[in-house]
């Protein structure tokens, strides 16, 4: 998506809380935008121009998006439950922001949370080691059509579409 249609998107009340959010944490802020660019490049790498679908890819980035996330700001803080807390804050707003039907809403948060419980798991372990067993976990994940297929799979990708 172009940042011109991305930014005619966003209201003024949602731009206003993008900022208050990340200037209570600037280092945190940093930290996500690096693993966004970081998560773009490697989803890029491993599926060009496919991970925005409803895919397998997909799934992949939205779990590496929040490991990756957490473990940058892994480098300025010990503290693993606000890590955790910041990085399901910031890829909730970015649900609300850039909203999905519901089906696709439920994947991508489903996803999300499998990469924010890799990351607790792993917390200690390189951005490579995340990165190849988070790919050797899509090729497992699992197709659903609804719902309530999604919260019936746990510790799993989930995806819509081949």
């Amino acid at each position: 998506m172009a940042l011109r249609t991305v930014l005619k998107q966003i209201k003024a009340k949602q731009l206003f809380g993008f900022f208050r959010f990340f200037i209570r944490h600037p280092l945190f802020a940093m930290a996500t935008f690096f693993a966004t660019v970081k998560t773009y490049k490697i989803a890029e790498k491993e599926f060009p121009k496919i991970h925005g679908k409803h895919n397998k890819a997909n799934a992949f980035r939205h779990a590496i998006w929040n490991a990756l996330i957490a473990k940058s700001c892994s480098r300025y803080s010990n503290n693993i439950e606000k890590i955790l807390n910041w990085t399901k804050d910031v890829t909730d707003w970015h649900e609300e922001l850039f909203v999905n039907d519901p089906l696709s809403r439920a994947m991508d948060i489903h996803n999300n949370e499998i990469g924010r419980s890799f990351f607790y798991i792993n917390n200690e372990d390189s951005r490579d080691f995340i990165h190849r067993h988070l790919f050797e976990l899509q090729k497992t994940s699992v197709k659903v059509s609804t719902i309530k297929e999604i919260t019936c799979t746990t510790n799993e990708l989930v995806y819509l579409e081949d």
